[in-house]
């Protein structure tokens, strides 16, 4: 009777299961630590609260600390170019370039959407209460320096490209066929609710929020830190679920070459 064989198709398959199920419980593990960093952290809302810690218990610092509150602008705030009535303290204004190119081996156009130009505007603000009394508040220093900030979209406007005999010739001479020009505007809208994780300075009455001198990341996340976690926590379990399945996938098939190795060994003995 001649051996058993592994085709090439299921080592590659186990080979690949194995590798990914590795990849993914990695990637799950490194999220996993970056939660617990996060729930290690000291953690305030804007208020009187974080005002007398950073007066009596810290020196007039914490190194590393979240904090929590509503935008105000310090001063006159940004104004939308579309909408008068909608006012932020970063503002984003881009504009995109949307095309199709031309794939000779696959014989189709291909969507490509590329930066033209891009303006970003700000102006100094700060953290307050949600509620209640605004004599306390956390001003942000160096915001667009941070890392994870999200800026609401504010208005998405297409201006078309011109069909005529020009467009049809250039088309035909650099197999690029024009979609037109994306406008997007973005803002940090007064009134949102941030969460700032960085070093915390109380100096003169006034209380920053600013890179950390350790080195550690400096975040603004337009949202509140309970729901940033809950998304955190999301992709930890969405890396657990890639694990097991490619795990499953990987002991499903190596099941199967086991049982017909044992299957071909016991059959002489029938």
């Amino acid at each position: 009777m001649s051996d058993v064989t592994v085709s090439p198709l299921e080592i590659f398959c186990l080979g690949s299961s194995i590798a990914f199920a590795g990849l993914f419980y990695y990637l799950r593990g490194q999220k996993q630590k970056e939660v617990d960093e996060l729930l290690k952290i000291p953690r305030f809302k804007v208020g009187e609260h974080l005002k007398q810690v950073l007066k009596t218990g810290s020196g007039g610092m914490l190194c590393y600390a979240v904090v929590e509150g509503k935008v105000q602008a310090i001063g006159e705030p940004l104004q939308s170019v579309n909408f008068v009535s909608c006012l932020g303290v970063i503002q984003k204004i881009i504009k995109k370039e949307q095309k199709k190119t031309w794939n000779p081996l696959t014989r189709t156009w291909v969507f490509g959407e590329y930066t033209v130009n891009e303006v970003v505007n700000s102006v100094p603000f700060k953290l307050v209460p949600s509620a209640g009394d605004n004599n306390v508040s956390v001003h942000v220093i160096n915001p667009l320096s941070a890392a994870g900030l999200y800026l609401e979209p504010v208005r998405e406007l297409t201006h078309k490209a011109k069909e005529g005999f020009l467009y049809y010739l250039n088309q035909y001479i650099s197999k690029e066929k024009p979609i037109g020009i994306l406008e997007v505007e973005e803002m940090l809208q007064v009134g949102s609710t941030v969460t700032g994780i960085g070093e915390l300075i109380s100096s003169d009455n006034v209380i920053k929020l600013q890179p950390p001198s350790n080195g550690k990341d400096y975040l603004l996340i337009a949202t509140d830190f309970k729901s940033f976690l809950s998304n955190q926590e999301t992709v930890v379990n969405m890396w657990k679920i890639f694990t097991a399945v490619c795990g499953l996938f990987g002991a499903s098939i190596f099941a199967v070459i086991v049982y017909r190795i044992y299957h071909h060994t016991k059959r002489p003995e029938k």
